[in-house]
């Protein structure tokens, strides 16, 4: 079931910038994108780093504690992801991908969906 629930106004996360809320004791970073929003889980999935106090690259988001970097837009983890050897597999549960919720706007409402379904 769908759950959109109002976290902010349009007007307070500018064209590359992103914008830390809480909703309901979770904290979300709220992104712009070129008037294209994104809500992402402000927990690094790695090891649970402020992923609200790293850096954002265009559309890449990198944690500040050890560097993993993740695509804003999907979730998926980009590094380390790119750097470990294929044959090790048993790495890849360090690469879980960043939870990203919908997001809808209305008028200059941001909406973000809660139901649990990932954006991909």
């Amino acid at each position: 079931m769908t759950q959109f629930v109002k976290v902010a106004k349009v007007s307070e996360v500018s064209p590359g910038t992103m914008r830390t809320v809480e909703v309901n004791g979770q904290r979300l970073i709220l992104i712009n994108i070129n008037k294209e929003f994104y809500a992402l889980d402000a927990r690094c999935p790695h090891r649970d780093g402020p992923l609200d106090r790293g850096h954002l690259y265009g559309s890449i988001i990198e944690c500040p504690w050890h560097y993993y970097r993740y695509d804003v837009k999907t979730g998926e983890n980009l590094y380390p992801r790119n750097v470990y050897p294929a044959d090790l597999t048993y790495l890849e549960r360090d690469l879980k991908p960043l939870q990203c919720y919908r997001v809808r706007v209305e008028e200059d409402e941001l909406l973000v969906d809660f139901s649990g379904d990932r954006e991909r």
